[in-house]
C-alpha cells in the first residue's frame, strides 16, 4: 500500500527508475517479427489500434481505458518491472503524457506489487489501488491534447511492478455514448507518453544493477501470446548482448526481487495414456510427492494448466490439455479436498510451446502439465 500526495514539484529529479518510459525502443514479437510493442512494456489483453501523434518521438503506449459497451470487461493495464526495487519508507514522484481523444480525462490508477501483476488480473477493480490520479494531477496541457500528469507518492512496503489503467469499479456510461464521440467497438482508448518514476530523494540512485533488469526486460519478446511472468525470469541469466557494465552489475545483483514463495512442478506427457486424460499408476508417484509437500502448507493459489504439441487439430488439443488439468486436479483433490477453492485449471491446447515441434523430443517437452502453487 502506499499512501499519496497531491503536491507538485520540479522535474529536476533523479534517475528514471521505469526501462524505455519514451516508448521509442521498440521490440520485435516473438509470434510476428515484426515491430509490434514497445521493449520491456506488456499488456494484459494486448489492444491493437491506430495511434494518434506522439507528444514526443514518434511512438506511444495504448491501453482500454474502458468499453461503453461492456464497462470492465475489455480494460487493458500496462505495465513493467521496475529497473530497481521501489524501498519501503521512500518517496517516489511518477509523471507522464496522457492522450484521452475525445473521451474527458477523470480518473487514473497506478497499481504497485511485489509479483507480476499478470498472476492475478482477477484483483483489478477488487483491490485498493497504489496511487490514485485525477483532473488536480494535471500540471500542463498543450493545444494536441496531450495533458501532463504528476504526483508523488510515499510506498510502505517494497514493490518491483509498475501497473496503470482504469481500476475503479465501473459506473454506467450514458446511452448512447459510443456513437456519439465515434468510438470504434466500444473503446475508450487513452495514450501514454514520457513516463517516469524517480525517487524525490537525490541520494537516492538507480541500483547497479538496473542495466541488467532493463536487458531482461528487453529480451522478453513475446506479446501477443503469454509471455513468461516477468517475475521468473532468471537472474542469473547472461542476455545476448551483454555490455561490461551489464556483466559487472549482473555479478553483484541480487535476486530481482522478493515474492511470495512460488512452487512450480512440470508433470511430463507421459504421465498419461496417449491421446488420453488418464493417469497412469506407474508414474502416480510424481502426483504423491507434490502432495506430500502441500499437505503441511496453505497455498493461496494452485494454477493447473494442460499442454500439448500440435499434432492433431486445435480443437482436440484443446480438449485434450483441458482433460489432463482436470485429472490432475482431481486426482489431487481427493487428498487434499481443503484446497479446492484456490484450484484452478485451464488448457491452452499446443498455443505455448516451450520447444519447436518440428522434432519428436520437441513435442514430447511440449506435452506437459504446468502446476504453479504460490504461497
Amino acid at each position: 500500500m502506499v499512501s499519496a500526495m497531491t503536491m507538485i514539484s520540479s522535474r529536476a529529479l533523479c534517475q528514471n527508475f521505469l526501462a524505455n518510459g519514451s516508448f521509442e525502443n521498440v521490440n520485435t514479437c516473438t509470434e510476428y517479427h515484426a515491430h509490434c510493442a514497445p521493449a520491456a512494456w506488456f499488456t494484459v489483453s494486448p489492444p491493437e489500434f491506430v495511434w494518434p501523434r506522439a507528444k514526443d518521438g514518434e511512438r506511444t503506449m495504448s491501453f482500454v481505458y474502458d468499453n461503453v459497451y461492456a464497462p470492465m470487461v475489455k480494460r487493458t493495464f500496462p505495465y513493467t518491472m521496475t529497473l530497481c526495487p521501489l524501498k519501503a519508507g521512500n518517496e517516489y514522484e511518477v509523471s507522464f503524457w496522457l492522450y484521452t481523444d475525445k473521451f474527458p480525462f477523470t480518473h487514473l490508477e497506478i497499481m504497485l506489487s511485489a509479483a507480476d501483476p499478470a498472476r492475478t488480473p482477477g484483483v483489478i477493480g477488487k483491490t485498493q489501488p497504489s496511487v490514485n490520479l485525477s483532473g488536480s494531477d494535471v500540471v500542463e496541457k498543450d493545444d494536441y491534447g496531450w495533458m501532463l500528469l504528476r504526483k508523488k507518492f510515499r510506498v510502505e512496503e517494497g514493490k518491483n511492478f509498475f501497473m496503470v489503467g482504469n481500476m475503479l469499479l465501473p459506473e454506467p456510461f450514458p446511452l448512447g455514448l459510443g456513437k456519439k464521440l465515434k468510438i470504434a467497438y466500444g473503446n475508450i482508448v487513452f495514450w501514454m507518453d514520457d513516463i517516469s518514476l524517480s525517487p524525490t530523494d537525490s541520494t537516492e540512485k538507480l541500483c547497479s544493477w538496473a542495466a541488467f533488469r532493463q536487458s531482461v526486460l528487453y529480451q522478453e519478446h513475446h506479446r501477443h501470446t503469454k509471455h513468461i511472468y516477468l517475475d521468473s525470469l532468471p537472474a542469473n541469466s547472461v542476455p545476448l548482448e551483454t555490455s561490461h557494465d551489464t556483466l559487472v552489475a549482473q555479478q553483484s545483483a541480487p535476486p530481482l526481487f522478493v515474492m511470495p514463495p512460488i512452487d512450480t512442478l512440470v508433470v511430463p506427457g507421459v504421465l498419461f495414456a496417449t491421446n488420453s486424460s488418464i493417469i497412469r499408476s506407474n508414474y502416480a508417484a510424481v502426483l504423491d510427492t507434490l502432495i506430500s509437500r502441500l499437505k503441511d502448507k496453505q497455498p493461496a493459489r494452485v494454477e493447473i494448466a494442460g499442454h500439448t504439441d500440435n499434432i492433431a487439430t486445435d480443437a482436440f488439443n484443446l480438449r485434450l490439455a483441458m482433460r489432463r488439468a482436470a485429472s490432475i486436479r482431481d486426482y489431487i483433490l481427493r487428498q487434499l479436498p481443503g484446497i479446492g477453492s484456490v484450484t484452478t485449471i485451464q488448457g491452452y491446447g499446443s498455443s505455448r510451446p516451450v520447444a519447436a515441434n518440428a522434432t519428436a523430443a520437441g513435442r514430447a517437452r511440449n506435452r506437459r502439465v504446468e502446476i504453479v502453487i504460490i504461497y
